[in-house]
């Protein structure tokens, strides 16, 4: 039977079966009896803790699930201030404030078509979701979240736009080299109609474009490169960090080791001392502005496997050289040229 007594001028009804003991405080005593006949009846049936762990989901938020799920996993993040800008701009909107007994598929789905009315291509809004996803999981697994199935995995992603192939030819490749050597970029006017002051590249910007395409390296591996990873006897360089946590070591040309050695020393030992990534991206638009070339710096390890291919390397060289973990990987970046294989069936005949 439930205990009914009377507790700072408010009736508190407690229930104990076994080792579940429950207690609640009515300003009237028929509603704390009314209350102890039902928690003892769902106890009896063994609802009770089921009904107790489904009433959590109406007391946690999308945007406080999002925040745990930070603080649980930025350790592990490359770029935590990404991680963190990520988090809170999904809080910004409605659906952070949802609680997790109202988050369904419908709903993620209305998420996904705005996020795409608004311009938002189609694999930002997959990373915004699967974000969303990776929380629930984690909460599922290791904060005793009541959630039964994950929403996210009923939602139909977006279409991927796949990427254009691009490399640039030889004219477009010393446009390039030639504008990232100048001392300053010329005055230019943005999208407003601004006039933008005359501003100095970094002045190993020549440097690092080359190195990038000879050594098929990631921009945030040549960024960490510092001079104790580079045996310059050997021609090898270690990369410590890399995106697969797979520490390797690799082979430098005599064209990539000039560029290393034209650098001058810097105060903590990295050859390309760059503050961001944010701020390198900025100044080499500036220059593919100049150049008037259609380019990002990751396309600079593509051209770079395509060059060892073309020169006679073999698929398991080019691989181990560039990191990539399986072949299917690698496939995305060789865009080898007609030409090329014209060539190796003209030798063969």
């Amino acid at each position: 039977m439930a205990h009914i007594r009377k507790h700072l001028r408010k009736w508190q009804a407690i229930v104990r079966r076994g080792k579940i003991v429950v207690a609640k405080s009515f300003w009237k005593k028929s509603e704390a009896s009314q209350w102890a006949y039902k928690i003892e009846s769902q106890i009896e049936t063994g609802s009770y803790l089921t009904l107790k762990k489904a009433e959590r989901l109406n007391q946690i938020k999308l945007g406080e699930l999002l925040d745990i799920f930070f603080d649980k996993t930025k350790s592990k993040s490359k770029n935590v201030r990404r991680f963190e800008y990520e988090v809170k701009y999904l809080k910004r909107f409605p659906i952070g404030n949802l609680y997790l007994s109202q988050l369904d598929a419908k709903i993620l789905a209305e998420f996904r078509d705005e996020r795409l009315e608004e311009g938002k291509a189609g694999s930002t809004v997959n990373k915004y979701l699967g974000l969303i996803s990776r929380a629930i999981n984690k909460g599922r697994r290791e904060l005793d979240i009541p959630v039964n199935f994950n929403p996210v995995s009923l939602v139909e992603k977006c279409e991927e736009l796949k990427q254009v192939d691009r490399s640039l030819d030889e004219e477009e490749w010393e446009r390039l080299i030639e504008c990232a050597s100048k001392k300053e970029f010329p005055q230019t006017k943005d999208r407003y109609g601004r006039i933008f002051n005359k501003r100095e590249p970094l002045y190993f910007m020549k440097q690092i474009i080359i190195f990038a395409r000879e050594t098929l390296m990631r921009q945030g591996e040549i960024f960490n490169l510092k001079r104790k990873d580079v045996d310059f006897l050997n021609g090898t360089a270690i990369i410590r960090k890399t995106k697969n946590n797979t520490p390797r070591k690799i082979g430098l040309s005599p064209l990539a080791m000039e560029q290393l050695q034209s650098l001058p020393p810097t105060f903590d030992g990295r050859f390309f001392p760059v503050k961001s990534r944010h701020s390198f991206d900025w100044k080499f638009n500036f220059i593919l502005r100049d150049a008037k070339v259609d380019f990002n710096f990751h396309q600079l390890r593509h051209m770079g496997a395509n060059d060892l291919i073309m020169s006679g390397w073999s698929i398991a060289e080019v691989q181990a050289q560039g990191g990539w973990k399986t072949l299917k990987a690698l496939q995305r970046y060789l865009h080898i040229q007609a030409e090329h294989l014209a060539r190796k069936l003209k030798e063969r005949g």
